[in-house]
């Protein structure tokens, strides 16, 4: 088991009760978290783009609690009551635990107890910063953004970026990023050519979490802006003298799209449209 430490049977379980009815399961893992981001920015036409293709299997047969799209709100419950009690990356432990049954997944992400030592030797500490600017914490390849959930816990008030070229780990970041309630912009793209296929943002509330995806215009400013701070940073790397310690180079620099996006607390209840 990759995450032993974390119990994720009941909700393997329950999107396996969906596969049996003739999915794969990275096609029910896949639909799963678009479901859920979808229900969270209330987007009700894919959400129930993804729905009816589970329908049109006769999926309507079974009784209610028991159809699939009452499968993966179930499915979605879980999740939350595993990470209120961890706020651990519990979504990727259950695309780990899921995937070692299908050759379509195999990806395996870095144990959270090497998450823990890494934001410890990058400097992300249980404490408040010495000055006045706000901490960036950067991933360019975060995988499922275990390491931004654990850099989250330490310094909750940091704004967050994380970078991933596969879509669907791109997506797991931000609900991540999302039920953690944090604020972070979460790309998709390969970080080594800085190309950006898409993005979301997630924004802090006293309600809780909320994401949304950023439309193409917001998308290449955040483009720009990252491009803008990579640089900066590069350039006064270069011309700081080895006793002047490090920068990020990006937190005096005001994120492209402001983090006012209307919060909708994160719970199963972005689900009670599905009927």
């Amino acid at each position: 088991m990759a995450s032993p430490q974390f119990d994720v049977d009941g909700i393997v379980e329950t999107l396996e009760q969906i596969r049996q009815r003739g999915h794969s399961a990275h096609t029910v893992f896949r639909d799963w978290v678009k479901l859920m981001l979808f229900a969270l920015q209330n987007r009700d036409d894919p959400y129930l783009e993804i729905v009816d293709n589970y329908r049109e299997r006769g999926d309507m047969d079974h009784p209610h609690g028991q159809r699939s799209v009452d499968l993966f709100s179930k499915a979605f419950g879980q999740l939350q009551e595993r990470m209120a009690v961890t706020s651990a990356d519990i979504l990727g432990a259950v695309y780990e635990e899921y995937g070692m049954s299908s050759d379509s997944f195999g990806q395996h992400f870095t144990p959270h107890t090497v998450c823990e030592t890494m934001a410890e030797i990058a400097g992300v500490v249980n404490e408040s910063s010495d000055t006045e600017d706000r901490q960036t914490v950067l991933d360019p390849t975060c995988g499922s953004g275990r390491i931004l959930l654990v850099a989250g816990r330490k310094q909750p008030d940091a704004l967050f970026v994380g970078q991933d070229k596969d879509p669907l780990c791109a997506r797991m970041t931000a609900l991540n990023c999302c039920f953690l309630n944090l604020d972070a912009y979460v790309i998709q793209g390969d970080s080594l050519t800085v190309e950006f296929q898409g993005a979301w943002q997630t924004s802090y509330s006293s309600l809780g979490g909320s994401v949304r995806e950023l439309d193409g215009e917001e998308v290449e400013e955040l483009h720009e802006w990252v491009t803008d701070a990579f640089e900066n940073t590069v350039e006064g790397d270069n011309q700081r003298s080895p006793d002047q310690g490090t920068d990020t180079g990006m937190e005096d620099r005001t994120p492209p799209v402001g983090m006012s996006v209307p919060s909708e607390q994160a719970s199963m209840g972005a689900f009670d449209s599905s009927d």
